[in-house]
């Protein structure tokens, strides 16, 4: 009768489970820090109007000793609607569990959905300061180039032509 080692035993016999659940990497969401955060009131709709003032032009008329009235400005605003858009997703499951507040699978669960909603609000909040900003500063060009080096390479271009 042949002796049963390790080397003739089929993969899944040789592997073992380890009980221990592995740490799961998570990003720093760092969006959000220089949104405006705003509540919207009970029952109060799913429209969030704000206002915004326009800048008043400078003074640069002296008044100087006589009393002369400064020539008055229009105080101006900037209505702008923000409408509530809903996100979510959930997670089934194909295992027996307990239905009460310790079972570790459904504290899994409830991390992984804490951690998603978490990474869904950060990207929808890059996205939407992506697209609200008004400069973007650039250090290079699309060729990796400096802007110097970019200046000259586009007055040869201009030589050129």
């Amino acid at each position: 009768m042949p002796i049963t080692t390790t080397s003739v035993l089929p993969s899944p016999v040789q592997q073992s489970f380890s009980y221990k659940l592995l740490s799961v990497p998570v990003p720093n969401m760092i969006h959000k820090i220089p949104a405006m955060h705003k509540a919207m009131p009970r029952n109060g709709g799913r429209t969030l109007r704000m206002r915004r003032y326009n800048p008043l032009a400078t003074a640069m008329v002296p008044l100087g000793n006589s009393g002369v009235t400064p020539p008055p400005q229009m105080l101006t605003a900037v209505d702008i609607d923000a409408t509530i858009s809903f996100y979510g997703t959930y997670v089934q499951i194909n295992e027996q569990v307990t239905l009460q507040s310790q079972d570790p699978v459904l504290n899994e669960c409830a991390a992984r959905l804490g951690v998603s909603m978490r990474q869904t609000e950060d990207q929808l909040t890059r996205d939407m300061l992506a697209s609200t900003a008004s400069t973007i500063n650039c250090t290079a060009g699309a060729n990796g180039k400096r802007i110097a080096v970019l200046k000259s390479f586009l007055i040869d271009l201009e030589a050129e032509a």
